[in-house]
This record gives C-alpha cells, structure tokens and sequence, in this order.
C-alpha cells in the first residue's frame, strides 16, 4: 500500500500557479508515466501537477515519484483506502493551487501545445473551457476526431447560467461530453467549484464532478467552447467499466443523468427535456441495439425500456431496437466489423471527409 506523500519542494515556488493538471489515479503504473511525460515536456513553471491515488497496490507511486524529480511542481498524494473516483476527483481540486484545474485522466495524453493553448485561453477569465478530444485505440492510435458539439458551432462562449442560452447549446450538442461526462476535456475555476466543492449526494455515481459544474449555472457560467481537440484519449480501457459491461455503463450514464436533471432542473420542464435529449444523441439507435442485444432478464429489459423513454427515445424506435438486437449472432458481427474498421485506420479517415 502507498503512503500518503507530496512534493514538498512545491513549497518553495515564488512563481504563481495559473493552471494545476488535476490527476486522480488508481493502479494505473502503466499507463501513468506516458501521461506525465506528455504534461512534464510542455510545463512551465506556472503550471503544476496534483495526483491523488486511491490506494493503488501496484507500483504507481514509484512511477510517480520518478518523475517527481524531473519536474518540481508535481505533488502526489495516496490515501490509505479507496475512495472512489468522485472524491478523488474532488481532492484533486482541494489541493490544487492554480487558478484554473484542468481535469485530466490518467491514462489519457496532452497533446503538444494543449497548455500553451490552455494558458491563453484562461486569461479571458470565463467559468469553465470545453475542448474536444482525439479517441484512440489502447496503443495510442488515433481512430476518430471527437465533437461535443456540433461541427457548426465553431469557438464560442455560452452563458449558460441563461436558461434560454442553456436550451441553444444542448441542441447543439452530440454528446453528454458537452455536460462534463468527459473529464480530461474539462477546465474549471478553482474558485468557483469551491463554492459548490464536493456533492456528497452524487459520492459513487461517477458524476460528482458534473454536478458541481452544472452548479455554476444557478450563478455564474460562461463556458469557452474550444473546436480543436487538446487531448488524446485511450480507448480499448475497460478499468472503469462498473462490474456488468456495457449494459451496466449505460445504467450508469441514464442514473446519473437523470438525478442531475432532478436536481437542477426540475423548475423547468423544457430545459430539463433539452438537456435530457443530448443522451439519445450520445446513444443512437446501433448503440442501443448492441446494449439491448445483451440484456436476457425481463425485468432488466423493462427497467432499461423505462430509461429510454425518460431521456426522450421514441417508443416505435426502442420497439425496433428490440427486434433488431434478437439476432445476437449478427449484432455481434456487426460490433466486431466496426472495431476491425476502428483499427485499420479506415474509421478515421471517413470521420474526417464526415466533418468537412
């Protein structure tokens, strides 16, 4: 078991810290030092690093500490016990110095520049910047160029503390990415999470951190909307998927959707309908048909029908989905077509004719 540490040379800095790379880890030794390295060789001073391990029982620490000797402003802390990813997450922040977090996965990269990039932007002072990502196989290589919104929707800032603002960029959005699912696209003012900090009411639903950013819309809420992707983020990595697979995952994204709807946006039935509807965006119907495909238990079958129809699925759709995923030899062929296509390159390619 690793022991709680930090950097303490971290202490001795004079130059003030503008962005903290916020990284909660969990037996990732692998994975981890490719991602400092990508972070470490476009640092400056002004930027640091803070990872919170939740007790990871391989060599993490030692990983981290060697490079906690090439570059000064990394502090790294491991708890006793697990925690959960929420409150890692949310102890990242705590113990960051910047004025900005940047939330990053740890085993995802920066691509060259991204800080550069990052560090300009923060300047303009807004509450939260949303840049796009780059998903790629497990070793790295890219397969599709990600949008949260839109293609339409070049760099732009959204008030979304205006309701009417809020409708406008979720119909504008093809992803749950566009409502902080992905965290490694995300970079937030300190200052304000600090107002909301930790949602204990969403500890161990995976989406502590959304919900303490859709907070800022009941405030203050301009979000910067970055176009270009900045990360690169490792597919084919099934350590988060809950036990159960994808059925499971699904489960997970309409729960946690749908108690952050509850919460904010109760009062206002349109809005809490536009923001629900981005789901069947992030799932279309081939998803839903593979997922469905998986499901051999009535009452999961019903319970998972039930979700649909709350995020706004037509009823004829998820009736179709339902005999289409009956032929699970097929589905199964058509999932491994797409994987092989996913790796041959081929993917990629059609995404980017798709977005020009």
């Amino acid at each position: 078991m690793c022991l709680w540490v930090e950097n303490h040379n971290m202490g001795n800095s004079i130059v003030e810290i503008k962005l903290s790379i916020c990284i909660p880890t969990y037996n990732r030794s692998r994975f981890i030092g490719e991602t400092l390295e990508s972070i470490i060789s476009q640092a400056s001073d002004n930027v640091e690093i803070v990872i919170v391990d939740g007790a990871s029982t391989d060599n993490t620490a030692q990983v981290v500490s060697w490079y906690q000797r090439k570059f000064k402003n990394l502090s790294y802390f491991c708890s006793e016990k697990n925690m959960g990813v929420d409150q890692d997450m949310a102890k990242t922040i705590e113990f960051a110095r910047g004025q900005y977090c940047w939330m990053l996965s740890d085993d995802d990269l920066l691509k060259p520049g991204a800080i550069k990039t990052i560090l300009k932007e923060i300047e303009s002072g807004h509450e939260i910047y949303l840049c796009n990502i780059t998903a790629c196989s497990l070793r790295m290589i890219p397969y599709r160029e990600m949008s949260w919104l839109s293609t339409k929707i070049k760099d732009r800032v959204f008030n979304l503390a205006d309701p009417e603002e809020f409708k406008t960029y979720c119909a504008n959005a093809n992803s749950i990415g566009a409502l902080f699912s992905y965290m490694s696209s995300i970079v937030l003012r300190r200052q304000e999470w600090k107002i909301t900090g930790f949602d204990q009411e969403f500890q161990a639903t995976a989406y502590a951190l959304a919900s303490s950013l859709i907070s800022f819309t009941k405030r203050k809420c301009r979000l910067k909307y970055l176009i270009n992707s900045l990360v690169l983020w490792r597919g084919d990595n099934e350590s988060f998927q809950p036990p159960g697979g994808l059925v499971k995952r699904f489960f997970l994204d309409f729960d946690g959707y749908l108690k952050l709807a509850d919460k904010y946006f109760k009062q206002d039935g349109d809005l809490r309908k536009s923001f629900l509807k981005v789901m069947t965006r992030e799932h279309p119907w081939y998803t839903i048909v593979h997922a469905v495909s998986l499901i051999d238990d009535q009452q999961l079958w019903l319970q998972f029908r039930n979700r649909l129809i709350a995020f706004g699925y037509s009823p004829v759709m998820i009736e179709l989905c339902r005999f289409f995923s009956r032929n699970k030899g097929l589905v199964a062929i058509a999932v491994l077509l797409k994987r092989k296509l996913i790796r041959s390159g081929i993917y990629l390619w059609l995404n980017k004719r798709k977005s020009k």
